[in-house]
């Protein structure tokens, strides 16, 4: 039980490094989005089909993504919880709203933008849709107080929400080996498998914190 626990704080702490890593790098393109440079990497090829409603979910992503990035990573937080539940609530909803109403929607909408074809557009979709499933739950589990299980369900999101991360990381792995073809795989790889790992962590972590 404590080797689970020792390897759930791992990832905690590796997530935290590469979701800031992220969330730098994102946040340093802007210029590259304000106003739209389609000389630049992700906006390359789009401007026949950017202005309009891919504009706004555009926008509203990339705003939005890096938010609810550094919100997840507070909210994970046992010291935050513990010690300031007033502000993890209100920077709970918070992200319940954004996810639901800003990252969801306009992830899918991209989705079927996606330049690497369908395989890539078929994995951002059911991503979008799986994260708003799994937010709506945690909601759900939260205002029955059932707070374990509101837990896993927001644990399982940020997992979701981190596909980004993993996303970026498999992109620049490729790129290097010159192995583009991979993307459309990553697009499902980037979000399954940390899933994975994270329901096999679940059940070892909730033991542990029952016998406590």
């Amino acid at each position: 039980m404590r080797r689970s626990l020792l390897a759930l704080r791992f990832l905690q702490a590796l997530a935290c490094l590469l979701v800031c890593k992220t969330v730098f790098a994102v946040v340093f393109s802007y210029p590259s989005y304000f106003p739209p440079n389609f000389r630049s990497d992700f906006l390359l090829g789009r401007s026949s089909y950017f202005f309009g409603p891919y504009q706004w979910a555009f926008y509203a992503h990339i705003i939005s993504g890096p938010f609810t990035l550094i919100a997840g990573l507070v909210l994970i937080s046992e010291s935050v919880r513990l010690n300031l539940p007033l502000w993890h609530q209100r920077l709970g909803r918070l992200q319940i709203c954004c996810v639901l109403f800003l990252v969801t929607p306009s992830g899918l909408w991209m989705a079927w933008y996606s330049a690497t074809g369908i395989i890539a557009a078929a994995g951002f979709a059911t991503l979008a849709v799986v994260t708003a499933f799994c937010v709506a739950k945690g909601w759900q589990a939260a205002t029955q107080r059932l707070f374990d299980e509101h837990r896993r369900w927001m644990l399982r999101c940020f997992v979701l929400l981190c596909s980004a991360v993993l996303l970026r990381t498999i992109g620049g792995i490729s790129d290097v080996l010159g192995a583009g073809w991979t993307y459309p795989f990553a697009a499902w790889l980037s979000w399954l498998l940390p899933l994975f790992i994270l329901e096999s962590l679940l059940p070892n972590q909730l033991s542990l914190r029952l016998r406590r």
